[in-house]
């Protein structure tokens, strides 16, 4: 089976939450978080510097996982973060490994 890459693109008030929750399921091994900008978002979603600016501060967060993995954690995600704003899409991982 191949491995995916899961990135989730948080909210800055849930970044925390969302780090804790892999931290703790333990089984998402090593992933990356780093702050970003998110454009395309409604206004309402925006406070009023982020609607002037057309973009609102975020953490990308990026995990490599098996395939028959990623359905399980998007479903704990949910269950524990609904209506987070919470986005997601997963990649394929061509390759991976550690230089030696």
């Amino acid at each position: 089976m191949s491995d995916c890459c899961l990135h989730l693109l948080c909210p800055l008030a849930v970044e925390e939450r969302v780090v804790d929750l892999l931290l703790a399921l333990g089984e998402s091994g090593v992933f990356t978080s780093a702050p970003t900008h998110a454009h395309g978002f409604a206004h309402g979603r925006l406070n009023a510097a982020e609607q002037v600016s057309g973009r609102s501060r975020a953490s990308l967060i990026h995990l490599v996982l098996p395939a028959r993995e990623v359905d399980g954690l998007l479903a704990e995600l949910s269950r524990e973060l609904p209506h987070s704003g919470v986005r997601y899409w997963v990649t394929e991982v061509q390759r991976q490994g550690e230089l030696a």
